[in-house]
C-alpha cells in the first residue's frame, strides 16, 4: 500500500466518522479535513471528478463553519417565558431529560414556582434552556444551562451572558452560581468564565454577571 492509497482510506474514515458526530461545528470540521483530503486524493490518482465534487464540499464547510464564529453567526434571540408550567417546556424538559441528565444527573424536571427559564433560540428555533432563579439580593443561581447537541459551539451560551440582563429579573444581580455536577459540564463552567469557589468542595462556580 502507498502513501496515496493511505490517503484515500485516511479521507474515507474522516468522512465516516464526521457523520457520527451530535455537534455541528465538529462535523463541519471533521467533514472539512475529509473532504479536502479527498479532493487531493482524486487529483493524484486523476480522479477529477471525485476532485471537484469534493473541493465543492470543502468551500461549503468553510463557509459554514466561518459563520459559526463569535460575531459571524446566525440570529439569536432570548425568550423568557413567564411561567415554569409553560407546556411547551414541560415537553422540552421531557423530550431532552435523559441528555439533560448527562450533565446534570440530579435535574429535577419539575421547576420551582419562582424559576425564570429563558429559551435561547437560534435562527427562530429552541436550541437552548437556561433556569434561573434568585438566590439572594445580587445572585442567580442557574440551575439548568443545557444547548441540544447539534449547537454545542458555545455560542448559545455567550450569547446568553452577553444577554440575559434584557429578559431576566436583574436588579441588584452581580454574579451568577451554579454547580458543575460531572466533569465535563465543570470544563464548560471554567470556559464561560465562572471560577471554582473556595471550600466549595469543587463542585461550585460563580462568575460576575
Amino acid at each position: 500500500m502507498n502513501w496515496i492509497e493511505i490517503l484515500g482510506y485516511a479521507a474515507s474514515v474522516l468522512v465516516a466518522v464526521s457523520l457520527t458526530m451530535s455537534s455541528l461545528a465538529r462535523l463541519r470540521a471533521l467533514n472539512l479535513l475529509g473532504s479536502s483530503a479527498f479532493a487531493v486524493y482524486g487529483f493524484l490518482v486523476g480522479a477529477y471528478p471525485v476532485m471537484a465534487v469534493n473541493g465543492f464540499i470543502a468551500v461549503v464547510n468553510v463557509v459554514y463553519l466561518l459563520r459559526m464564529q463569535p460575531g459571524r453567526s446566525e440570529a439569536f434571540e432570548l425568550l423568557a417565558l413567564q411561567r415554569p408550567e409553560n407546556s411547551y417546556l414541560r415537553r422540552f424538559l421531557d423530550f431532552h431529560l435523559d441528555d439533560i441528565r448527562r450533565f446534570f444527573p440530579d435535574f429535577d424536571p419539575v421547576l420551582p414556582e419562582d424559576a425564570q427559564p429563558v429559551f435561547i433560540l437560534r435562527d427562530m428555533m429552541p436550541v437552548g434552556l437556561v433556569v434561573c432563579r434568585r438566590d439572594d439580593d445580587s445572585t442567580l443561581d442557574v440551575l439548568l444551562d443545557y444547548v441540544i447537541p447539534s449547537d454545542r459551539d458555545f455560542q448559545c451560551a455567550r450569547y446568553f451572558y452577553r444577554s440575559w440582563s434584557e429578559v431576566l429579573d436583574c436588579a441588584g444581580v452581580c454574579r451568577f452560581k451554579a454547580r458543575g455536577e460531572t466533569e465535563q459540564h465543570r470544563g464548560y463552567l471554567q470556559k464561560m468564565g465562572f471560577a471554582a469557589v473556595a471550600g466549595g468542595q469543587g463542585t461550585e462556580f460563580e462568575r460576575t454577571a
